[in-house]
């Protein structure tokens, strides 16, 4: 009997209550972060991990997110909800605009592309200063912080916000790739596109569907980033902040959602707990974890099962391999 979903749900549960009883502003800042990451990698594993389409350029998608986002709200004085509801359709849009000619292509020839399409991005936000305010980016616009006065109840306040939010959108994502027919296409194309073809399944639809879901996601991620900082800049659409988002996706489990979600969260606290050793230094420690996870554990933490008695893990084809607790494992 496998008894990790419990496990999870309930460390999952205690996780999410837990920074209010501490109730420090930092403390909610930290926690509220790390579940916009971790809502960020999910949105990619949507992509990445149902359709093996890798996009090396969801740093794009954040960043166009945050901007409209911040935008509506500053010049056209929308409510945060609407901001939200905007960059989710703006990132689907512009989702729909990349992917359509970009999902012609495949392999390493997509990823340069959607790496062509993050830098592009920085460029414009750096250059189009009147929309952007270029280099200093965007601030002064209303966020999470600003629903209530009292100072001492804003970090509850976005905390529990981004919390809902983070909890709807996962909800959505798992019944779009696991209980609709679209999910069952994603999966189909990444065994094999050309027998999920052959099967008469239209993989040029689901896959720029696929696109658009994970890009409009990211783009409901980056409303909630600037909504919380209050500040967006070029620098969220940077080369190392999508190979950031690729590996949350693969240290909590690729084509699993809540595994990539888990391991968005987990890898975000683990750097800024590494962060006293220095931003170099943290850098290298985190990269070590993840070469680590990659060698024992190929499927991530989704990987990890919970049999009679002893932790398993399964293998990169899905097996489930017995594993004493704590004891390496290597093939």
């Amino acid at each position: 009997m496998k008894r990790l979903p419990v496990v999870v749900s309930i460390a999952a549960a205690v996780a999410l209550i837990a920074p209010l009883f501490v109730g420090h502003s930092f403390v909610f800042h930290i926690a509220t972060q790390a579940l916009i990451w971790g809502l960020l990698a999910a949105s990619w594993d949507v992509l990445g991990g149902y359709t093996r389409l890798i996009s090396f350029g969801h740093a794009g998608f954040l960043a166009i997110g945050a901007y409209t986002a911040a935008l509506v709200t500053l010049h056209w004085g929308f409510p945060l909800w609407a901001g939200m509801v905007m960059a989710l359709l703006m990132c689907a849009l512009v989702g729909l605009c990349v992917g359509f000619p970009a999902l012609r292509l495949k392999g390493h020839y997509l990823a340069l592309v959607s790496l062509g399409f993050g830098e592009m991005v920085q460029l414009v936000a750096r250059n189009w200063e009147k929309l952007t305010g270029g280099s200093f980016g965007l601030h002064d616009f209303k966020g999470f912080p600003q629903m209530v006065q009292d100072p001492a109840m804003q970090g509850w306040v976005t905390y529990l916000v981004v919390v809902l939010v983070c909890a709807l959108a996962l909800v959505t994502m798992v019944g779009i790739t696991r209980f609709t027919s679209a999910g069952n296409a994603f999966r189909a194309i990444r065994e094999d596109e050309v027998l999920a073809q052959s099967l008469g399944i239209n993989t040029t639809f689901f896959k720029l569907l696929a696109f658009i879901v994970s890009a409009a996601f990211s783009g409901l991620a980056g409303s909630l980033y600037a909504y919380q900082i209050q500040l967006v800049s070029p620098s969220l659409s940077t080369v190392g902040t999508s190979a950031l988002i690729v590996g949350m996706v693969i240290f909590g489990g690729i084509g699993t959602i809540w595994g990539a979600f888990l391991g968005g969260v987990l890898l975000y606290l683990i750097m800024e707990a590494l962060r006293f050793v220095g931003v170099v230094y943290n850098l290298v420690a985190v990269g070590l974890i993840m070469m680590m996870f990659v060698i024992f554990l190929p499927r991530g933490l989704a990987g990890i099962t919970w049999g009679r008695g002893r932790i398993q893990r399964k293998d990169a084809l899905g097996a489930a391999t017995p594993a004493a607790a704590g004891e390496g494992v290597g093939d």
